[in-house]
């Protein structure tokens, strides 16, 4: 974790061992997916959400490099093999992205406690370097979307280790320790998403409070505006269309 996120949200420091002993799926790096419904339906709709991915894929020289977007990934990546097209974020709906992949958003709207959306690529031969995930609120889910055949494509979560396999999701912890690496010469794709982790009240109440409240922080804050100009020169637009939801 960074220390800009440390300083603005000494919260998560607090609250980082309550939800983890509060969680009602237990403490793990890694978690069965059967806990969550939401992975079911993903990976019955893979072959849906690639077909709206391909055609975006023509384009993944222009997508943002992580770090140009949230310059706080930079200690992860600074380079542009690490690239995002974002659909959510947080309280932020990118329509323009959106009415790109309307039968993937059809998926993920059935779920209220998708926090986050994107599609993640790593480009050929890249390593992210280890890093925390920036709250304990939410956990991670991937659903594998293209895995390069031509070398292996790992993801290290508290020193275990995972290969994705398309049409396949993980659900892990990521404020564990994590790291992903792409050891073949063709990119790696998948669907990113921040899932509200299921908590027993009040906790739940205070973790849908402190996210909702989190576009105050300019952490969430400026990834939203330098969104709104990367849009501008992908769509040749006057105005971005990023929604507050």
């Amino acid at each position: 974790m960074t220390d800009a996120l440390v300083n603005e949200w000494p919260i998560e420091k607090l609250l980082r061992p309550i939800f983890r002993r509060k969680s009602l799926v237990g403490d793990s790096d890694y978690f069965n997916k059967k806990d969550f419904p939401v992975t079911k339906d993903l990976e019955e709709n893979y072959e849906t959400i690639l077909s709206e991915l391909k055609p975006l894929m023509e384009r993944v020289g222009e997508f943002a490099p992580f770090q140009d977007i949230s310059p706080d990934q930079i200690h992860i990546s600074n380079d542009d093999r690490w690239k995002m097209f974002f659909l959510k974020a947080g309280t932020y709906r990118f329509e323009r992205n959106c009415r790109e992949t309307p039968k993937t958003m059809e998926v993920l709207d059935r779920h209220k406690n998708i926090v986050s959306a994107y599609f993640s690529v790593i480009g050929p031969n890249k390593m992210l370097m280890p890093h925390e995930g920036p709250w304990c609120g939410v956990i991670r889910i991937h659903l594998a979307m293209i895995v390069p055949s031509d070398g292996d494509s790992i993801l290290v979560c508290n020193e275990k280790e995972y290969r994705w396999k398309e049409g396949e999701t993980v659900v892990f912890d990521d404020t564990y320790e994590h790291f992903a690496v792409n050891l073949s010469n063709n990119n790696r794709v998948v669907l990113f998403l921040d899932y509200m982790r299921p908590l027993p009240k009040p906790w739940n109440w205070i973790n849908w409070l402190i996210l909702k409240s989190a576009r105050l922080v300019p952490y969430f804050r400026e990834p939203i505006k330098r969104h709104k100009e990367w849009e501008k020169s992908f769509y040749g637009l006057g105005e971005s269309n990023a929604k507050l939801l």
